[in-house]
């Protein structure tokens, strides 16, 4: 018999979805600008990964900071030709109610999630939990640290935007992808941490900061990653560094 050959899942198939969009408030670089909020479908051998779920109804204060503007799952899963009823299995980046607000719209379906974060989400002010983890057909499947949730499909904690944010690490015929949701915010922000823990890595300079579980994903060999609130997305870097000298 033939080896083992582990699981490529083919990089067209995962297909980016909109939930709508938000507006960055006041005191933020970036204030008044719109950004995305969006999830991703990701095919694997047996069934489909709903990657985040969207935005849910949010109260008042929540409205007049961030603007937000929803389109329904139902609505976002059309739109790459999906019904609700498609997913197979949900993993949300974190519960909050821009990333988790959809999950009441997939009873039944399993939800994967940190327990550090429904520990955290479960305290006053965190998310929406109705909407989130506490609703009727909720199917939460807690699981703690790194694991493999599906052939070719490995969640990686990513703690930081909140205690635990999880990025799905999708093994694909053009290399490592890695969705990212909210690990860092931009593909830009992804991209200079990055490059400092390379640098660091090298044995080059010691200068910026990046996040503990970077090194985890040099390691893999991440060759793409992609984000929920950013169109942009990063690419690894294996140009020759050299040994840069003082200007």
């Amino acid at each position: 018999m033939p080896p083992d050959r582990p699981t490529r899942i083919r990089a067209e198939e995962i297909r980016r979805i909109h939930y709508g969009y938000a507006v960055a408030p006041a005191g933020l670089p970036d204030a008044g600008q719109p950004f995305p909020v969006c999830g991703y479908v990701v095919p694997f051998p047996g069934g489909t990964l709903l990657f985040d779920t969207g935005m849910s109804p949010v109260d008042e204060e929540t409205r007049e900071r961030y603007h937000p503007r929803m389109r329904s799952p139902e609505e976002a899963l059309h739109s790459v030709g999906l019904k609700v009823n498609d997913i197979d299995l949900i993993a949300n980046c974190h519960l909050h109610a821009d990333h988790a607000g959809g999950n009441h719209r997939f009873p039944n379906v399993p939800v994967l999630v940190q327990r550090v974060e429904l520990d955290a989400a479960r305290r006053p002010d965190y998310t929406f939990p109705t909407y989130a983890y506490d609703y009727p057909g909720a199917r939460l499947e807690v699981i703690d640290g790194e694991a493999q949730v599906a052939p070719g499909l490995r969640l990686v904690p990513t703690a930081g935007h909140s205690p635990g944010h999880q990025s799905l690490l999708v093994e694909t015929d053009r290399g490592p992808l890695l969705l990212a949701g909210q690990a860092l915010n931009t593909a830009a922000q992804f991209s200079s941490a990055a490059f400092a823990e390379r640098l660091a890595a090298g044995g080059l300079d010691r200068i910026g900061t990046y996040p503990e579980w970077m090194p985890r994903f040099r390691d893999l060999r991440v060759e793409r990653a992609l984000f929920a609130h950013d169109l942009l997305v990063y690419e690894r870097d294996d140009a020759d560094l050299g040994r840069p000298q003082l200007a």
